[in-house]
């Protein structure tokens, strides 16, 4: 009960700093996300997660169960997105930079929530022109809402700017963590130095 209770107040004093409002100056009341010095939060014990399966940028399915023995960098975003999913993925290469030859043993993954835009083409044209190793995924919303659940994850359409084609979407901006042996471990805030992150996946790294 007592990592239960961690683990809720974990994630509820992330999503007051790390919603995104993915939008810029088109009239949004939105704040934008925080910046943070905190390292993270180490969630003990770890969280079970469910498995899922979504369809990679590849076109091919793809389960969280296929990557355990790596560590997983995980974000969700869209690539439609003009500020907070570009910059997120910038600093998940300067993460894999960090991590030097460990980098072998960690996928970073960007799981879309905006399954209705972002097709299996136009997620490889998006994370290759960050990295070729990097990872693209995307689902329906139904799909997505019951993976997020395990993640604390919201989204939704900008209610100013939902009847157009070219819709914002509000989301969660942290990063999540799942260890090599697929439970969830480290949230990171929107801006955590790359670093820092790339410390804490290490640890995780040397564990086994």
């Amino acid at each position: 009960m007592k990592g239960t209770r961690l683990w809720i107040a974990g994630i509820a004093a992330l999503l007051v700093v790390a919603l995104a409002a993915c939008g810029s100056d088109g009239g949004s009341d939105a704040p934008g996300p925080t910046a943070t010095p905190r390292p993270g939060t180490v969630l003990d014990p770890p969280k079970e997660i469910g498995d899922f399966t979504l369809t990679s940028h590849t076109g091919d399915p793809l389960s969280l169960s296929d990557l355990r023995g790596k560590a997983v960098l995980l974000f969700f975003g869209y690539t439609h997105c003009p500020d907070v999913c570009p910059m997120t993925l910038a600093e998940f290469k300067q993460v894999k930079r960090e991590l030097g030859d460990a980098a072998d043993r960690v996928a970073f993954v960007f799981a879309s929530v905006d399954g209705e835009r972002d097709t299996p083409e136009r997620l490889a044209a998006y994370v290759g022109a960050f990295d070729p190793d990097f990872i693209g995924l995307t689902g329906d919303e139904a799909t997505l809402r019951e993976i997020g659940r395990d993640y604390g994850l919201f989204f939704q359409r900008s209610t100013y700017d939902n009847t157009q084609a070219d819709y914002l979407v509000d989301h969660t901006a942290s990063s999540f963590v799942v260890g090599p042996e697929g439970r969830l471990r480290i949230v990171y805030p929107y801006q955590t130095d790359p670093a820092i992150i790339a410390e804490g996946i290490a640890a995780l790294l040397d564990e086994g």
